[in-house]
């Protein structure tokens, strides 16, 4: 045979099977538009520059490797249908005389047209989108938008090779294939049954175990510190619960239905549920991977868009005011901080800038960490509190006043106590070191102000005593336990002017000039924070973050549509000559569509509800961890969660109502 028959016979079978070879051909040109995109940002000199850019180029680098290691097993995943679907088509061509050697030449051209059209069509798409793409993210960022149209060599480069050394891989895995199998069983697979599946105790074992471990986990995690080092492990054993348990429980549940002899033998459910069990294994690991696909697009989504829908309230929480200045005050030197002197020289440093102080409010803390007892917290250090511990906080009466405008009256041994885990106790216990302390709880605080540089790391209990003899004699008795390792008080204030956000910066690194030698007595560090420049960071990181979220969103959104759609053909395909025959013998096509809805009602709608069950159960972890970032708004991250779901399932109907269009009219010949 000639050897320039190939080109033209390559080109001939794409066309010939588009239906298969077109979704996978604009898989990759999203992919490689995606990857082009995201490259070209992390990559731009300019983007470098901007305030807040070095995480914005963290998130882009993180998104290289994600989307990187996706393309791979996912392209190599959809290839797995293309070249099965083409068994019977290659088959036939060596039976008809073409030898192994000249239908691999067939494939190597047709990987070669892919390859051509896929990174060709997808680098021309990600240089077209890259701008608006950009400016989107600029946008979320709060970054100034940059004009001019440019192309990045690197990303180009890096996107070639990357997927050209995967449709290169997909080649030697399909030629592989090819020279090890048996024309006539190449032949036969396509059309080649499924056993029945026998009910396995085992496997449905391993998956309730695995499932309920990873549920467990998520359900009873007390802190953030915890939801981040088991988090992953938490995922893996949901994994394997939805693996088992799509492959094992669904068998059981359909074997169940077909001894429910009233209910298996009407024609609307016989054909339905004996088509489900006899394909099971492939649908198995099917819907498992839309779960657990549809899952990560859930959690991504609804994460990264609760952290920046709740960038202001974690500004508000890290910085209250326009400038923050916080002393940690060096309790063991004879020359103490001079709070008053301190207060002058900002208020000096603010006049001279002709700025006008119109919030001033300062205060004193204490916090340290401490475990958590049944009735009481101590301070003895054994290993890590057995990881349940929690973060304490005092400021003194007249402080609290300050903050909240709220004057109360309080005894020594009197706190008001704010904390989600004590508001049913009378009374706090606190064994620190040499001390012991009981303050009866005059009230249960609903809220408490912002107060230091505090996390939600960890529960934080806060505290108002009456004084700072109070306050001083806590920190002589954590630091009788601690020695070194003990907090210091520290002394802060919340500022707000009338001055530009520029001259706010030029006045807060005046004022974090200032040191011991301007009377104002020794410390241990002097930090100076401000709000503009903390929004400019909080707004990269969470922006950054939601675009990745929704980036990454879209394409693991893209490969759950691609799988479903193949899915459903190939069983099209399969299932086409069988209602054929049941057509012939007098079933009415009625009858058979009825029996289709209810199949892909199935495929559709059971990894969807299942994604639901894990996201539910995941919301407390997410939670956990989203307090790491100081996002607190519980209801937020609800309202998000909830939003995502609708706005999946809304995309999961249409995607519904035109692969059962499909599905019907390749079983029904139309």
């Amino acid at each position: 045979m000639r050897k320039s028959l190939f080109p033209s016979l390559a080109w001939q079978n794409i066309r010939k099977n588009i239906k298969f070879y077109l979704p996978y051909i604009l898989t990759i040109i999203g992919t490689v538009a995606g990857f082009y995109i995201i490259s070209a940002i992390a990559s731009d000199e300019g983007v470098a520059k901007l305030r807040g850019a070095a995480y914005v180029t963290l998130m882009m680098f993180l998104g290289i490797n994600i989307i990187g290691i996706f393309s791979v097993i996912f392209l190599l995943y959809t290839n797995s249908f293309l070249i099965k679907r083409r068994h019977k088509e290659l088959a036939l061509y060596n039976m008809l005389g073409m030898e192994k050697r000249h239908i691999a030449w067939i494939l190597c051209y047709e990987s070669l047209y892919v390859a051509f059209i896929g990174i060709g069509g997808g680098l021309l798409c990600g240089i077209l989108l890259h701008k608006l793409v950009t400016l989107t993210l600029f946008k979320l960022l709060r970054f100034d938008v940059p004009f001019g149209f440019s192309i990045s060599i690197v990303a180009i480069k890096v996107s070639v090779i990357l997927f050209a050394s995967i449709i290169a891989i997909t080649l030697i895995f399909n030629l592989v294939r090819i020279r090890r199998a048996n024309p006539i069983e190449l032949l036969r697979s396509s059309s080649a049954g499924e056993r029945e599946p026998k009910s396995k105790w085992i496997l449905t074992l391993i998956g309730v175990l695995s499932l309920g471990a990873g549920y467990y986990i998520a359900l009873t995690t007390k802190s953030a510190v915890q939801a981040l080092t088991i988090y992953f492990l938490a995922v893996f054993l949901v994994i394997i619960g939805t693996y088992c348990l799509f492959t094992a429980i669904s068998i059981v549940i359909l074997k169940q239905l077909r001894r429910n002899r009233k209910l298996y033998y009407k024609t609307k459910y016989f054909i339905g549920i004996s088509g489900m069990l006899y394909r099971m294994k492939r649908n198995a690991v099917g819907l498992a991977n839309i779960c657990i696909l549809s899952t990560m697009v859930l959690v991504m989504v609804s994460g990264t868009l609760s952290l920046y829908l709740g960038t202001e309230d974690m500004i508000d929480r890290f910085c209250p005011g326009q400038i923050v200045p916080q002393i940690t005050i060096n309790s063991e030197t004879e020359n103490g901080f001079q709070k008053d002197i301190m207060i002058e020289k900002i208020k000096d440093i603010i006049d001279k800038n002709n700025g006008k102080i119109t919030r001033f409010e300062d205060y004193t803390y204490l916090s340290f960490a401490a475990g958590r007892g049944e009735n009481y917290y101590h301070t003895r250090i054994e290993g890590s509190f057995n990881a349940d511990y929690v973060q304490l906080c005092f400021i003194t009466k007249e402080d609290y006043a300050k903050l909240t405008g709220t004057e109360v009256e309080l005894k020594e041994d009197e706190i008001l106590f704010f904390s989600d885990t004590l508001k049913d106790k009378e009374n706090i216990r606190i064994e620190a070191g040499d001390y012991s302390f009981v303050f009866t709880i005059v009230e249960h605080l609903k809220s408490f102000p912002s107060v230091g540089d505090l996390t939600s790391i960890v529960d934080t209990g806060y505290g108002v005593v009456k004084d700072e003899k109070v306050l001083q004699t806590l920190y002589k008795g954590q630091k009788s336990a601690y020695d070194k390792m003990a907090s210091d008080l520290k002394w802060a204030a919340i500022i707000d002017t009338d001055l530009k956000e520029d001259i706010q910066i030029k006045c807060a690194g005046e004022i974090g000039n200032l040191s011991s030698a301007d009377s104002i007595g020794d410390y241990k560090d002097f930090i100076v924070s401000t709000r503009a420049q903390d929004s400019a960071d909080f707004y990269a990181m969470n922006g950054g973050f939601l675009f990745l979220g929704l980036f990454l969103g879209f394409l693991f959104n893209m490969a759950t549509v691609l799988i479903i759609y193949y899915k459903q053909i190939s069983e099209g395909y399969e299932d086409k000559e069988r209602f054929e025959i049941m057509q012939k013998v007098g079933l009415p096509k009625k009858e058979i569509k009825r029996s289709i809805s209810m199949q892909i009602l199935i495929v559709f709608f059971a990894p969807l509800a299942v994604a639901a069950i894990h996201v539910a159960f995941d919301f407390k972890l997410m939670v956990k961890l989203l307090s790491l970032f100081s996002l607190t708004n519980n209801k937020l991250t609800m309202l998000c969660t909830l939003g995502t779901l609708l706005g999946f399932a809304v995309i999961y109907g249409v995607v519904y109502w035109l692969t059962a269009r499909t599905y019907y009219k390749i079983v029904s010949a139309e």
